[in-house]
């Protein structure tokens, strides 16, 4: 035991990979792994272990430098780097206590690297904190009183490995009734005032693991205003961190579904078009369980504010069916799905098939029926289609391309203003110069439909758009035709206990 202390000593007495301290680690190490040594720790286990935390941070903030040694060895044998002599003592410190699902928690989650990495340590200490709530408790207590003084260190090492541990153990209602909940609360909210944006993030983590107490959403005129508050922060750690809260928040008995309604409505569909891929399938994520918590008053036709803000957000989750980010287009898969469930649009397959085999006949059929549900939205519906015909992604262009043909078929004569037909008409005007030859086709198909739907409304002010009614022929208004996209499609029928399309 005295041996073990003079090398924790020795530990927290230097600074950097010095060979006096790459001896002391790889001795503490060698020591731990011997059967039984691990015993003589009780009484500052939570001490040596924290150190050997901190320590693999200030290596790894040494390990930014252009000039440091790679942290991980890749060949096999015994450790020589100081970053991974520290991570085989944790090691053995945790197995020697009998922790070893730990150790395995922490291999399978890769948290082991993100503690050796400069950038992603923390994620580290929040993977091991989180391992050691599921299969260690019984040392939660000593760490959590080990951790209290070091949240005040002037130590940037010490003091963020102490508060990402910290954020981490909220996880384990009986380790957070340690503290009272209210000066949990209050130090969490605390940090949300921290010029540093990581101390900010872990805040936000903390306040997500909060809300989960006891089971049910606890002190919510002081967590929802922190939560919302980061919704518009420019780290996507911090805004993916909050909807994450919000999320959790939603999930719990007595979840304050009304007042979110009206508190995002302002703040999440700007979201839903952001142009971090992981901030847009939270948000929309975050909107689906919104819509599921919230589906009884929705099913009873209450025009309250999450049916509003359902509907400002419709089409940017139609036209998110065809993102190019996986998790963002199934995310708004999902959503669409809770929303069908709760509005009983009867619109499930047909949404499926859209998002799996970009079917225009399905599109079609929910442009139907969203006409015959919200005739007074449609204008509102063309107008946001018509912002994502600038999008810089060729299947968003595509698709909105496509959403207001089948809009502008569906809608009865004088449903939509002859100006915001002119201003459609010029917009698909420029895209038929498309470079891609799917968006240019699809736009001359929809610029047919607005030109149509002019003729049947009366004469239009747009010179061009007239001459080009005074060219129509044939049919009234016949259903437009648009060729297969060529994009590739996520196929996974299926998934909703829907066929292929034949």
């Amino acid at each position: 035991g005295q041996v073990l202390v003079q090398l924790l000593w020795a530990l927290e007495g230097s600074t950097g990979p010095e060979p006096e301290a790459l001896a002391a680690t790889r001795a503490l190490g060698e020591m731990l792994a011997v059967s039984g040594c691990v015993g003589a720790t009780r009484g500052f286990y939570p001490h040596l272990l924290l150190a050997l935390v901190t320590q693999l941070h200030e290596l790894a903030q040494g390990a930014r430098s252009p000039d440091s040694p790679k942290v991980w060895p890749t060949h096999r044998g015994p450790p020589h780097s100081h970053a991974s002599c520290t991570v085989e003592a944790l090691k053995a410190l945790l197995t020697g206590d009998g922790s070893r699902m730990v150790v395995t928690c922490m291999e399978q989650a890769g948290g082991w690297r993100r503690l050796v990495g400069a950038h992603t340590h923390l994620e580290g200490v929040l993977l091991l904190a989180s391992a050691m709530v599921a299969h260690a408790d019984h040392h939660l207590r000593g760490l959590f009183a080990d951790l209290l003084p070091r949240l005040r260190s002037e130590d940037d090492p010490q003091r963020l490995t102490a508060m990402a541990f910290f954020t981490g153990l909220l996880q384990s209602q009986p380790t957070a009734r340690l503290l009272r909940e209210e000066a949990i609360l209050q130090r969490l909210c605390t940090w949300q005032g921290d010029p540093e944006p990581t101390v900010r993030w872990l805040g936000l983590l903390g306040l997500g693991h909060l809300a989960l107490s006891r089971g049910k959403v606890r002190h919510v005129s002081m967590l929802l205003p922190a939560l919302l508050g980061a919704l518009g922060e420019g780290d996507a750690r911090l805004v993916g961190a909050a909807l994450g809260a919000l999320r959790r928040v939603l999930m719990q008995p007595g979840a304050p579904v009304r007042l979110l309604s009206a508190e995002l409505r302002p703040r999440l569909p700007p979201l839903l078009d952001d142009v971090r891929d992981s901030v847009r399938a939270s948000a929309v994520g975050l909107l689906g369980t919104l819509v599921r918590r919230g589906r009884g008053g929705l099913r009873l036709g209450l025009r309250g504010p999450l049916r509003k803000l359902v509907l400002q957000s419709l089409v940017p989750l139609l036209l998110r069916l065809h993102d190019p980010s996986q998790d963002a287009a199934e995310s708004s898969e999902w959503t669409l799905a809770r929303c069908d469930q709760a509005l009983r649009w009867g619109l499930l397959e047909e949404m499926v098939t859209v998002a799996h085999y970009d079917s225009p006949e399905a599109l079609s059929r929910v442009c139907h029926r969203l006409v015959q549900r919200y005739p007074s939205h449609i204008p509102r519906f063309l107008s946001q289609t018509q912002g994502y015909l600038r999008s810089p992604q060729d299947t968003l262009r595509r698709a909105a391309t496509v959403l207001i043909g089948f809009l502008v078929y569906h809608v009865s004569p004088g449903g939509v203003s002859q100006d915001l037909l002119d201003s459609l008409y010029q917009d698909l005007g420029q895209l038929q110069g498309d470079p891609e030859a799917a968006v240019s086709s699809a736009a001359h198909v929809s610029a047919q439909q607005v030109a149509l739907l002019a003729r049947a409304q009366g004469r239009p002010r747009s010179p061009r758009l007239l001459r080009l009614i005074q060219r129509c022929s044939g049919p009234a208004r016949p259903h437009p035709l648009y060729a297969d996209s060529p994009f590739q499609r996520r196929s996974l029928a299926g998934r909703w206990s829907c066929p292929a399309p034949r």
